[in-house]
C-alpha cells in the first residue's frame, strides 16, 4: 500500500529537518556560544557547508543554493541576535521538496525547518559564501 503523496513529500520534509538539525548541531558544537556576535554568526553558518554532502547524498537530494544557503544578514530580536538562512532542496529529478530555513540564536541550539516548496522568502539575500546575490528558485 502506498502513502498518499502529499503525506509522503511532509514525511519527506520532516525526514530531512531531522537530519539536517542533527548535522547542524554536530558541526557547531551543540549550542551557539551565548557571547556570538554578528560575525561569529556568519563563520558559523559557513561551516554547515562542510560535510553536507553525506546528508545530501543519504536524502537524494541536492541544495541551490549551496546549503546552508542565502541570507539579509544578522537581525536584532528582542535584544538579541538571529540569523536566518534559506536555500531550497531538490530531489535527484529536480523536482523542489521545500525550502529550507536554518536559524542561529546565540545561547541556543541551532534549529533547522523544511517548508513547502514555494514558500515566501524574503528578497535581499546574499550567499554567506560571499558569492554575490544567491536568488532561491521558486517551486516548480
Amino acid at each position: 500500500m502506498r502513502m498518499d503523496p502529499v503525506l509522503e513529500r511532509e514525511a519527506r520534509r520532516l525526514h530531512l529537518s531531522t537530519a539536517l538539525t542533527a548535522h547542524a548541531v554536530r558541526s557547531i558544537g551543540g549550542r551557539i556560544p551565548a557571547d556570538a556576535a554578528p560575525d561569529d554568526l556568519l563563520e558559523l553558518a559557513r561551516g554547515l557547508g562542510n560535510g553536507i554532502e553525506r546528508v545530501a547524498s543519504r536524502q537524494h537530494l541536492s541544495f541551490e543554493p549551496p546549503y546552508p544557503g542565502a541570507t539579509a544578514g544578522t537581525e536584532g530580536v528582542r535584544g538579541g541576535l538571529r540569523l536566518v538562512l534559506a536555500c531550497e532542496a531538490r530531489g535527484q529529478g529536480g523536482e523542489a521538496l521545500g525550502v529550507v530555513f536554518s536559524t542561529l540564536i546565540p545561547g541556543r541550539l541551532p534549529s533547522v525547518s523544511v517548508a513547502p516548496a514555494g514558500a515566501p522568502v524574503p528578497k535581499g539575500r546574499r550567499s554567506v559564501f560571499g558569492d554575490g546575490d544567491a536568488r532561491i528558485p521558486r517551486g516548480h
